[in-house]
């Protein structure tokens, strides 16, 4: 029996396939090398491929017996080549592949010319999946006809202005998926464009200039019918040209999206600025909502709101809901006084007369099903004073970046489940410091970020008895200078105390039995005490591991720190700042040259450093403010762009942080295209992305 065999060939600068792999593969990885071309027979040898990833190369032209004996391929991705739709693809060239069910040729035309498509698809007979680009004037031809089984359709690298009612004529008409989301100039489209689809279920336009007046027209022939997506985040963009501004939604514009059965519907950064007469709480199915997404744009519920709460409380079946980043009002604006001494009095006055009454609303989550709400960085009038939450399966819940004076009490009815919360950006004081959260036995992980947490800690010992069972707690960017306690947080893992202003270790954070994680980087700390450090080695002995972050904090090096100096270098505890090595040399297998423990002590630091470059397959460079400083970092950047013409050097790896990318060294500017970059993230939940790429690079 045949093993599950792969051969990952990427990064490898190959010119041609290689003949001398295993036989047996079943997927193979040829991206990101320098193949031009695909010869006949080139993949005989390797008859069982079910994978096969080409991408990122320079290939131009496909031999018609390029993919002989490739009868089991079920996915082939050629993408981000040269491959002309017009002259490219020869006859009988897909003519092996009869298992053939996912085919990517897409970001392969870099021009706007017209060509039309000559790719022998009617010889796929099983493609279920076409990813493509989309010309100018596209015509397709009859051999799209012939792929009765295609059920998702994705065009890639758009180069239309206009789509017309005829546009898709030759597309077979039972396809499900229709993808366009890179049409980055303006396209006018006809109202009858989708019509040859009319089995479709997902409709996903994302990112594409369509405009959200046009888009919604389309939808006419979905009438009274049911998609599983409408997808439209972010079509929406001014063009004075065809008199296109930002979006007022109208009944008129609703008619035809109102009337369909919508499992996901994304509205997302569309730039709708008004909703009238109530048009968004006119969908006639709201029992069909799965998951909503209004975000980023700029309406407001005013003399609305309930209607639209309404709405909300009859989407009997949703699960996700995200309605954040609503830059409305901005709470006390003061105004100048620019034409009278006593202009300013005269405005309040004014105003005050006029403000509006706020009429209290509470909300109450509508289902059992509904399991992740995101309302985040709202700058409105906040008229709703209560979350009610009955009975529910709500996980994750994040209430963040209220411009408010007056948060919600978040009420708790029968069970709950909720295991991940995130207050951050809003005041404390109004939060947790007034006992707006209720019980939360289920609770794992609290995020608490910039909500001047400061004060609370000061005045309530109990602050945190709302969750006695959490797991991760991040009170990052606080400035706490002083914690008393925490409180009795027993299952507490990994505890987030970054960005403040800490001068000494919080001995409360010793009694943390259980806390295997502490980030204290970017606060003010000079040293740690012995007492501590013995606690932390305790930690590491009983949990078999801990995590210790001391990263820009002004440690001083001196006679009364050696005790702390001398455990850097002894200790098992993992500290952040041997990560990458450990990573590199640890887990993957490399070996790294590092100054300070590789250089021969002696020897013309100049050559020591030329030296050790010439034999490196690939070089890091930490790009950080202290590397404009160092006087040997542009002698390393010159040396590793002099290896790198040389060919001696595969891969020159940037990782910035807290780095502005226009202060990077300039010297970078001739081999920017040759460099592979990586912007260091902040949040934890994008380091472990940041270290999988750049492992997937190096190997």
């Amino acid at each position: 029996m045949l093993g599950h065999k792969e051969a990952q060939c990427n990064h490898q600068g190959l010119t041609s396939v290689p003949i001398n792999l295993p036989p047996d593969i079943k997927n193979l990885d040829l991206s990101y090398n320098r193949l031009t071309r695909l010869d006949a027979n080139v993949f005989l040898r390797y008859k069982y491929l079910e994978h096969l990833m080409l991408d990122n190369n320079v290939i131009r032209l496909l031999h018609e017996k390029a993919f002989n004996g490739l009868s089991l391929l079920k996915y082939l991705s050629m993408s981000n080549n040269y491959l002309n739709i017009t002259e490219s693809y020869p006859p009988k060239v897909f003519e092996s592949l009869k298992n053939l069910s996912v085919l990517d040729i897409s970001r392969n035309m870099k021009t706007r010319e017209y060509n039309p498509y000559r790719i022998p698809v009617g010889e796929i007979c099983n493609l279920r999946e076409l990813s493509i680009d989309l010309v100018f004037n596209a015509t397709f031809g009859q051999q799209f006809k012939e792929l009765h089984n295609l059920q998702k359709l994705r065009f890639d690298y758009c180069h239309v202005n206009f789509l017309y009612n005829e546009t898709f004529l030759e597309m077979p008409g039972h396809i499900k998926e229709f993808h366009m989301t890179t049409c980055k100039d303006f396209v006018v489209v006809e109202v009858g464009v989708l019509i040859p689809f009319p089995h479709l279920t997902v409709l996903n336009l994302t990112n594409s200039n369509i405009h959200l007046t046009q888009a919604l027209q389309l939808l006419h022939p979905f009438q009274n019918k049911s998609l599983d997506a409408i997808l439209f985040r972010r079509i929406t963009h001014a063009d004075f040209k065809h008199g296109l501004d930002s979006v007022i939604l109208t009944p008129e514009m609703m008619k035809y999206i109102s009337t369909i059965c919508i499992k996901s519907l994304d509205l997302s950064d569309n730039d709708i600025i008004l909703v009238r007469n109530r048009s968004l709480s006119l969908f006639q199915h709201p029992e069909c909502f799965k998951n909503v997404m209004l975000s980023a744009n700029s309406f407001s519920l005013d003399n609305w709101a309930l209607d639209f709460f309404i709405l909300v409380s009859r989407m009997t079946n949703i699960e996700i809901f995200d309605f954040s980043y609503f830059p409305l009002r901005f709470k006390n604006p003061i105004f100048l006084d620019v034409i009278t001494n006593n202009n300013h009095t005269r405005v309040e006055q004014v105003q005050s007369k006029w403000t509006k009454k706020i009429i209290p609303i509470t909300v109450t989550l509508p289902n059992k099903k509904i399991w992740f709400v995101r309302i985040t960085h709202l700058m409105a009038s906040n008229s709703f004073r209560e979350l009610k939450v009955t009975n529910s399966s709500l996980r994750h819940l994040e209430l963040s970046y209220f411009e408010t004076d007056i948060f919600p009490v978040i009420t708790m009815k029968g069970f709950n489940s909720l295991e991940h919360l995130d207050l951050s950006g809003i005041s404390s004081d109004i939060t947790i410091g007034v006992g707006k959260v209720p019980l939360l036995i289920h609770l794992r992980t609290l995020i608490l970020k910039e909500t001047k947490l400061y004060n609370v800690l000061q005045t309530n010992t109990t602050v945190f008895s709302f969750c006695p069972n959490i797991m991760n707690l991040d009170i990052s960017h606080n400035y706490i200078w002083k914690i008393k306690t925490l409180g009795q947080l027993r299952n507490l893992k990994q505890l987030n105390l970054s960005h403040n202003l800490l001068d000494n270790f919080p001995k409360s954070v010793t009694k943390l039995e259980n806390i295997a994680e502490l980030d204290l980087s970017h606060n003010q700390l000079t040293t740690v005490g012995k007492k501590t450090l013995d606690w932390i080695d305790t930690q590491h002995k009983k949990l078999g591991t801990f995590k210790l972050y001391l990263s820009d904090n002004p440690l001083i090096c001196s006679c009364g720190t050696t005790v702390f100096l001398r455990w850097i270098l002894k200790t098992k505890v993992k500290l952040d700042n041997n990560e990458l090595q450990e990573k590199i040399e640890n887990e993957w297998g490399f070996k790294i040259c590092i100054e300070d423990r590789d250089f021969i002590l002696g020897e013309s630091i100049a050559t020591e450093r030329a030296t050790f470059i010439n034999r490196c397959r690939h070089i890091i460079f930490v790009v950080s403010p202290s590397i404009i400083e160092n006087e040997w970092s542009r002698f390393e950047i010159e040396r590793a762009k002099y290896e790198k013409f040389s060919k001696n050097l595969q891969k020159i790896v940037v990782i910035t942080r807290d780095i502005a990318l226009d202060n990077i060294p300039v010297e970078f500017s001739i081999i920017w295209k040759d460099v592979l970059l990586i912007q260091w993230p902040v949040e934890k939940d994008e380091v472990q992305m940041a270290w999988q790429k750049l492992r997937l690079w190096f190997f």
